[in-house]
This record gives structure tokens, C-alpha cells and sequence, in this order.
């Protein structure tokens, strides 16, 4: 018997979803249906020749039964203890570069080292996701953090911790662009 396919790990997010979504067994039309998406975007999006946004990526991984961290997780078998920052598990979405620092077996923490490109982020519109608290520190450059009616203006060295379940979303309100980690409980991002 063949051994299953390993996770694309070129950081595009199209392919590996579409991995998922054959995983799961589940057609286009299906997974696009649930997330509240057209089967043509969702073919575009797998394709390569769109970029979604972390809130519409949520949702697609969602319809499918899965987290976020199903995406970076990596064949059975692999359990390291060690993730060198060449080996990181990569995933691009509009102007947003995810790599994995924690190793995907983890399951009760997952931390995230985002890229965040000038003006982009999140979503326009708030949303929410499974898990417990996340929280966000700037590395480097801004982020705007909208937690319900509230915003937090964010500089380097600021962080801000909230339930995963309060709608929010995050952008990258400066002319450069903002280096931030997340760190998520439990691992369901």
C-alpha cells in the first residue's frame, strides 16, 4: 500500500486544503456549501490564483470538522521536539505569512509567528473560532486589535490577551510591515 501524500510545504494555502478536503472525503461543492462560499471561489482559492482571508479560511477549515492547525500538521510519525526556523510549517494567506513554531502534534498550546503586510490582516468584519485565549505580542512594526466595539492600538513590545470566542479581528494599520506572535490554548487555530 502506498504511504499517504505529505502535507504541500511550500506555504500555499490552496493545496493544502484541497489535501483536507480529499482527506475528508468531501467534494467541492460540499466544503464550499458549509462555508458559506461558491464552489468557483473555492476551486480558485485551491488553484492558487486567490488569496483568502484568515476569517474565510477559518470558516472553510471549519466546514470541514478541523482547526486551523490541521493545515500545518505534519505526517504521522513525526514528532520532534526541536522546529528550526527552516523547518517551519508555512501557510500564506493575504498578505499574511503564518509559520508554525510549535510542532504540529501539540495540542494544548500552538504558537504562530506572523508576517503581517501593511494594511492587511484578519478580515474586515469580526469573527470568532474554537479554542480558549489567544493572545498577540508585536515583535516588530503595529497592530490595530478589535475586540468587540473596543479597539487597542499596538506597538512593538505591546500585547493583548482575550477569549478566542469574542468576536475580533486584527490589521496592520502602519506603512511597514509588523512582525507578531500568537499564542493559542488549546491548539485549535
Amino acid at each position: 500500500m502506498a504511504a499517504p501524500p505529505d502535507p504541500p510545504n511550500d506555504g500555499e494555502v490552496g493545496p493544502r486544503l484541497r489535501l483536507l478536503r480529499e482527506q475528508k472525503g468531501m467534494s467541492a461543492r460540499q466544503v464550499a456549501d458549509a462555508a458559506g462560499l461558491t464552489p468557483a471561489y473555492l476551486s480558485r482559492l485551491e488553484n492558487g490564483r486567490v488569496s483568502p482571508t484568515v476569517a474565510t479560511l477559518a470558516r472553510l477549515v471549519a466546514a470541514m470538522g478541523a482547526t486551523m492547525a490541521t493545515l500545518f500538521q505534519e505526517p504521522p510519525g513525526q514528532e520532534e521536539t526541536v522546529v528550526r526556523r527552516a523547518d517551519r510549517h508555512l501557510m500564506r494567506s493575504r498578505g499574511v505569512l503564518d509559520s508554525q513554531v510549535t510542532p504540529g502534534w501539540a495540542k494544548r498550546l500552538e504558537i504562530l509567528e506572523s508576517l503581517v503586510e501593511p494594511g492587511e490582516g484578519s478580515s474586515d468584519t469580526l469573527h470568532t473560532h474554537a479554542g480558549e485565549e489567544e493572545c498577540v505580542l508585536v515583535l516588530e512594526g503595529e497592530l490595530d486589535v478589535f475586540l468587540g466595539e473596543e479597539h487597542f492600538h499596538l506597538a512593538t513590545g505591546d500585547s493583548a490577551t482575550f477569549d478566542s470566542r469574542t468576536p475580533h479581528r486584527w490589521r496592520n494599520p502602519s506603512a511597514g510591515r509588523s512582525r507578531v506572535l500568537w499564542v493559542f490554548t488549546p491548539a485549535t487555530y
